[in-house]
């Protein structure tokens, strides 16, 4: 797909999904738990109360307060206003995890003809698509796995281990355990997890969900005869959503607009265009409530 907006999104999942990678590597963002704190953009971020036996009560809330209650609410609030706009847009624009997942997709639609194991396939398997797909998944996992790790260890004593084949024995037990888990959850549960596993994505869909007026796929409903008997848009969503459904039904969109852009190549050659969009504000509020009605009479 073409699109240009796919190519913003292609552009923005690589750089986060590279900044994921190298954050922990660079010291911009980890847990380091041999120092027992964290280390943001090369700094120690504590909360200073070593020494709590000589400080007074005041101190000690005073450094609770700056450098832990204030940076968590302030964080949570910034969410909660973005979020609240736009939906989970950070999942299909953002979030490295999900990256992988369409990623994943796009190799075993290619390799199976069918997006997931659980699903039709369109078209015969390629030969040897179950190998090359293990290996694909396996590598895949492992690479979750170690990145994972590199937040929790000092990053670097870590990858030069995995490069020589001498890694310690609780973070060999943690690459392997971690990487069958991933293992799993990408061969049989991508965006099942994303939908109903993920802490993340819940709390996005929840607080969207309450916006009536917030960032959603709408629907043109005028022109519903065009795509009466078409159904691509249902088949792209990488979430497994119907676009043209209501809100309730598609909490966890993660606004990635391929639906939009896949009828939009269905329509190019009707002059009027796609029959979904973006919509928000006042035209949000409008299509939430109306189009339950309207799906329910193109159905009889």
């Amino acid at each position: 797909m073409n699109s240009g907006v796919q190519r913003y999104r292609l552009i923005s999942r690589s750089v986060f999904f590279l900044l994921f990678l190298l954050a922990p590597v660079l010291d911009v963002f980890r847990l380091d738990l041999t120092l027992g704190h964290f280390i943001f953009f090369g700094y120690d971020w504590t909360l200073e109360l070593a020494p709590a036996a000589g400080q007074s009560a005041a101190s000690v809330f005073s450094q609770l307060l700056w450098r832990l209650a204030l940076p968590v609410l302030l964080t949570v609030i910034v969410l909660i206003v973005f979020v609240w706009r736009w939906g989970r847009i950070y999942c299909g624009w953002l979030c490295p995890h999900f990256s992988v997942l369409e990623w994943l997709d796009s190799k075993m639609h290619y390799w199976l003809g069918r997006r997931s194991l659980w699903e039709k396939s369109s078209s015969g398997a390629r030969p040897g698509s179950r190998t090359v797909l293990f290996f694909w998944i396996l590598a895949c996992s492992f690479l979750w796995a170690v990145s994972l790790l590199s937040y929790l260890i000092p990053p670097l004593p870590l990858w030069q281990g995995i490069f020589r084949l001498q890694v310690d024995t609780y973070p060999l037990i943690f690459l392997c355990a971690a990487t069958v888990l991933f293992f799993i959850e990408f061969t049989l549960a991508r965006h099942w997890f994303c939908r109903y596993g993920c802490a993340v994505g819940i709390f996005q869909s929840l607080i969207w969900a309450a916006n009536p007026r917030g960032l959603v796929i709408g629907y043109r409903k005028e022109r519903g005869k065009d795509c009466r008997d078409c159904h691509a848009c249902d088949q792209v969503c990488p979430m497994r959503l119907p676009p043209r459904a209501h809100k309730q039904r598609k909490i966890t969109c993660t606004q990635c607009r391929l639906c939009i852009d896949t009828c939009a190549e269905v329509q190019k050659h009707n002059p009027a265009g796609s029959l979904l969009y973006w919509a928000s504000g006042d035209d949000a509020r409008q299509y939430e409530r109306q189009l339950p009605v309207i799906i329910a009479r193109e159905q009889e």
